[in-house]
């Protein structure tokens, strides 16, 4: 991997590893943490930082509001840091008090979904197989937790696609998406995101970084 993207890849992580989310804060105020801290290591960010609680985090793209977050409930943080022209791209799950039963059970689910994805990246793999992959498995057990049929569910609780490239662009070939022809190559970073979206409950995303190799994947954001 080219230094200065790993230099970007370090930054998002020490950031994220750093933040601690706190009952009272608001969205606003975190995302705000969030850009300081990126420029203190040399940074900027790569996007606009996503920081969405509780309800507002089915929308995978959620603008930080002055919204207060309150225990009891989940936060979805998304963030990047480009560094000379390099960027990187990772997201991850807060919760403020004890985690309920279903959030632990959901994010499990999405959990399991990306280490099946990041299992399949290898070098000569068809980007539709990736996403495939997290789609299926989501899918398969959203239904059976949500207690109902397929020929029953309201709507994709996977709204989005499983990844895409990172590069001097946050959003670059290849795209990790049903539609996809493409194939790997080693050398390609991209992120592997699977989330699931609930009407009325939220969102659970992860996203990690991983490079292609011939025999696999070397994940970047651990």
């Amino acid at each position: 991997m080219n230094p200065r993207q790993q230099r970007a890849v370090e930054i998002a992580r020490e950031v994220m590893t750093s933040l601690r989310i706190k009952a009272g804060q608001s969205e606003r105020e975190i995302a705000d943490w969030i850009i300081r801290e990126i420029k203190a290591r040399g940074g900027k960010p790569s996007f606009n930082v996503i920081v969405a609680s509780g309800v507002r985090s089915i929308d995978p793209h959620a603008k930080p509001s002055k919204n207060k977050i309150k225990n009891g409930e989940q936060v979805m943080v998304d963030l990047g840091a480009k560094y000379k022209g390099y960027c990187s791209d990772i997201t991850r799950m807060f919760f403020v008090g004890k985690p309920t039963k279903k959030y632990l059970h959901y994010y499990s689910i999405v959990k399991t979904a990306q280490k099946m994805a990041i299992e399949a990246v290898r070098d000569g793999a068809y980007c539709r197989n990736i996403d495939l992959t997290a789609r299926t498995h989501i899918k398969r057990l959203c239904f059976k937790a949500c207690h109902i049929k397929e020929k029953d569910c309201p709507g994709e609780c996977f709204i989005h696609t499983t990844g895409h490239g990172v590069g001097k662009k946050i959003h670059q070939f290849p795209r990790i998406s049903l539609k996809s022809r493409a194939k790997l190559k080693a050398g390609m970073v991209i992120t592997v995101e699977p989330g699931i979206y609930l009407k009325g409950w939220g969102g659970i995303r992860l996203e990690d970084m991983v490079e292609v190799t011939k025999n696999g994947c070397a994940l970047l954001t651990r």
